[in-house]
């Protein structure tokens, strides 16, 4: 149908979703993208965020950690590292694994070597705590 998207969602261990949606709004590299029926082609990178997608009214969440996404017309085709629903999420697991990476991030940013070994650590537990903060949004919006 001209007014709908066909969004497919694929991980590496599973074909996680395939739905007819109204609208799609997906976590761009570069910042988020609203996808509606008959937009034009793109490729793009997707970095940790929330993708969202509306049928009938009403909006659904999924957690997505980095990947790329195909928009042709009226399919999006998202191939992401790891997607998650809320009902995927352990919200507790989220929360401890934001405080650890919090904990982390403030002794690396302590020791201020600047070493490249202590970049690659912020850069990992910058990820970590990005990665627990979406899953705690996306599990809060059950």
């Amino acid at each position: 149908m001209a007014n709908e998207l066909k969004l497919e969602i694929v991980t590496p261990s599973r074909k996680m979703l395939e739905v007819s949606a109204d609208a799609v709004t997906l976590p761009g590299s570069m910042g988020q993208l609203g996808i509606l029926p008959e937009h034009m082609p793109l490729v793009t990178t997707l970095d940790t965020g929330i993708l969202v997608y509306q049928t009938g009214g009403k909006q659904h969440a999924i957690a997505v950690h980095w990947g790329y996404a195909q928009v042709d017309a009226n399919r999006v085709s998202v191939l992401a590292e790891l997607a998650e629903t809320a009902e995927d999420i352990n919200l507790d697991r989220a929360r401890n694994a934001e405080s650890r990476a919090r904990e982390m991030l403030g002794k690396i940013g302590g020791a201020k070597s600047g070493s490249e070994e202590e970049t690659q650590r912020l850069v990992k537990y910058e990820a970590k705590l990005q990665r627990a903060l979406v899953r705690q949004q996306v599990a809060q919006i059950r």
